[in-house]
């Protein structure tokens, strides 16, 4: 609806994702063994840190609540 109207932020948004579809696909060759490779095949975010997955998602909770609680804080002084 935004590039349709010619606004320039939408259509900067549009030329971002064709430029990521084109570097994904482009860097895909290069990965596409190593992807297959299976070498990481059950490792999650959680094992390579060596926590539980709780321990993880509650951080991760935390660092959104409290990256909201900032930007609230920022767009307050404006």
């Amino acid at each position: 609806m935004g590039a349709a109207s010619g606004r320039v932020d939408a259509l900067a948004f549009i030329a971002g994702l064709l430029a990521g579809v084109w570097a994904f696909a482009e860097a895909w060759i290069a990965l596409e063994d190593f992807v297959a490779s299976g070498a990481l095949e059950s490792a999650t975010f959680a094992d390579l840190l060596g926590v539980p997955f709780w321990v993880l998602a509650l951080a991760l909770a935390a660092l959104a609540a409290m990256t909201a609680w900032i930007l609230r804080k920022v767009e307050g002084r404006r």
